[in-house]
């Protein structure tokens, strides 16, 4: 007998504009009908503006939600900054047991990914983006709406790429970096882990790890704070 197809997603911490993101997208593009979204912390968020029926998702603190009966629900981050989706990886698999395999892909019906890339749990791809051949992007990758990737790029575990950035062939994204809105990376530059860089950036050299940069061209400003404050969190896990 076929195992019954599970229609609710579990989505993992709350930011507004993400949670609302990847319900629309789910709704748009595969078969989850039903939200469980899980805080981590004691702040109480605003109810995110999505689809007109509320009914679809529930809002739980992780100290109230049965995750010992909802061990066969997919997960995937309700939060998609590079270094909050570390932060949130290393929580729940700590306390709840939660590993990379539970967590879902999305790959949206108007993107484009290349039978030759790969990529591993709990990526997204969002409406309008394209990847060229060859390219691998590791656990948790975010790649948001209207990117364009190229041939034999390499991206680390949980980076993200805002809207509208091009990131050109050979490229290589360290873990946990995340990219600006419209920026551009040339050709065969390697952005170091743990990075942010800022929006509308151009990238023609080489940046270190663990830096924000920003600029045209693209210049390293000073260390990036928000990973410092993630590894602190992280330290006991």
């Amino acid at each position: 007998m076929d195992k019954k197809i599970v229609e609710n997603l579990m989505l993992l911490g709350f930011e507004e504009g993400s949670i609302a993101y990847l319900i629309d997208t789910s709704l748009e593009s595969s078969r989850f009908k039903s939200f469980d979204i899980i805080l981590n912390t004691e702040d109480h968020p605003q109810s995110p503006q999505i689809a007109e029926d509320e009914n679809i998702y529930s809002i739980t603190h992780e100290n109230q939600f049965n995750f010992k009966d909802n061990d066969h629900i997919p997960v995937h981050f309700g939060v998609l900054h590079a270094h909050i989706k570390n932060v949130l990886y290393y929580h729940f698999r700590y306390h709840h047991n939660i590993g990379k395999d539970r967590y879902h892909s999305f790959i949206h019906p108007l993107s484009y990914l290349p039978a030759s890339s790969r990529y591993e749990t709990g990526f997204y791809i969002g409406q309008l983006s394209a990847v060229s051949s060859f390219s691998n992007f590791g656990f948790g990758v975010t790649i948001k709406k209207s990117c364009s990737i190229g041939h034999h790029c390499n991206f680390g575990d949980y980076v993200t790429v805002n809207p509208g950035s091009v990131i050109a062939g050979y490229s290589k994204i360290g873990d946990g970096t995340e990219i600006g809105t419209g920026s551009i990376i040339s050709n065969n530059i390697t952005v170091g882990k743990h990075c942010l860089i800022g929006a509308g950036s151009v990238v023609t050299k080489d940046i270190p790890d663990g830096v924000i940069a920003y600029g045209n061209p693209c210049k390293v400003i000073r260390e990036n704070e928000r990973w410092q404050k993630a590894k602190e969190l992280t330290k006991e896990f």
